[in-house]
């Protein structure tokens, strides 16, 4: 608003002016006619504004009878300064050469508070000699100048919304723990040095998009699986270094408490997503009963508990999605794990660093 009504009030400035010369031109040679088209062609707003009164009193001291009416309309205009820094809506006009050419000020003016350029002064320009063109060309170069300013626009508008994304993906980039970020945000910060975007830098934005999106899935789901043996080693199951990518690679885990080569928990998940799956499972060929079984899935249950518990305090949201009643189900057998399949005891996963995704 502020931008556009400057652009009006320069407006009525050129054609006080030129109206002005128009006037004084009509008198005869003197110094102080001579000083007032000085002051009018000079190229300060001030000394123009004070030219433009003193004309006025000049042609009236010379010519009492003329009609002034128009130029005293436009120096008042001129002249009244306003004391609000946020100028009040113009009324619509209702000349269609006048909705032309307002329509022309607010483009300017948008354009001029979103971001000003090198072109926008050439534009500006334009639209201040079109408005005190021959009125008969005035149409078509109004209409002519707003498609170009609105083309304008809407690049601005484009330019501003992508650098906008630019910078929220540089800073989520900067929560990603793969060592490829580093690679995105140099990409990025080429990208994000332009004036303009390229055509490219939509494409890069949302490969960047995807990239982030899936990389971050991929880091929630090692951390969930992370907090999930950590839970299990708190409840006495063996935890080893090289668990964690197993259990990516093959899609399943199976764990045991030291000691026991009779039962185990079979952990499952899938590739993609957060849910695991649990369940008690006989290990070989072992000799066993079935009240030994269910006296194992009762105490799995109780540990279940805790093991949700540990993950609530690690920082993860564990909700119960399904649970079939203990000896319901015979068990499952599997293969007995080596003792040392995963390599080494794993103590620094207690250590893993937390993102705090929902389990």
């Amino acid at each position: 608003m502020e931008q556009a009504a400057s652009l009006r009030r320069a407006h009525r400035l050129r054609q006080g002016i030129a109206q002005m010369i128009s006037q004084l031109e009509g008198h005869p040679v003197g110094s102080e006619r001579d000083y007032l088209l000085g002051q009018l062609a000079a190229g300060d707003v001030s000394a123009q504004e004070t030219a433009l009164n003193e004309g006025l009193r000049f042609i009236g001291q010379k010519d009492p009878y003329e009609d002034t009416s128009r130029l005293r309309e436009l120096a008042a205009g001129l002249l009244d300064h306003g004391t609000s820094c946020t100028p009040a809506l113009p009324q619509v006009p209702t000349d269609p050469q006048q909705l032309r050419l307002e329509r022309c000020w607010n483009l300017l003016g948008e354009l001029s508070a979103l971001a000003p350029s090198t072109e926008l002064q050439t534009l500006t320009e334009n639209a201040l000699y079109i408005a005190i063109a021959p009125v008969d060309q005035q149409p078509l170069l109004l209409d002519s100048l707003a498609l170009e300013l609105s083309s304008q626009l809407q690049l601005r508008r484009t330019s501003i919304a992508l650098r906008h994304e630019m910078e929220i993906l540089l800073v989520e980039l900067g929560a990603v723990r793969a060592p490829e970020a580093a690679a995105w945000k140099a990409r990025l910060a080429t990208e994000f040095t332009q004036l303009l975007p390229l055509d490219s830098t939509p494409t890069l934005l949302a490969d960047t998009r995807a990239w982030i999106e899936q990389t971050i899935a991929e880091e929630s789901r090692a951390d969930q699986r992370a907090a999930v043996l950590r839970a299990l080693a708190a409840s006495g199951y063996e935890v080893r270094e090289g668990m964690a990518t197993a259990w990516v690679e093959q899609g399943r885990l199976v764990l045991r408490k030291p000691n026991e080569s009779t039962y185990g928990i079979e952990l499952s998940a899938p590739p993609q997503g957060n849910a695991v799956q649990t369940r008690v499972v006989a290990l070989g060929n072992s000799p066993r009963n079935p009240q030994r079984d269910l006296e194992v899935e009762e105490t799995w249950c109780g540990e279940f508990a805790k093991a949700r518990e540990s993950l609530h305090d690690d920082g993860f949201h564990a909700s119960l999605v399904q649970s079939n009643p203990a000896g319901s189900i015979p068990l499952k057998i599997v293969s007995i794990p080596p003792s040392n399949h995963y390599g080494r005891q794993a103590s620094k996963l207690r250590e893993a660093p937390q993102r705090n995704p929902e389990k």
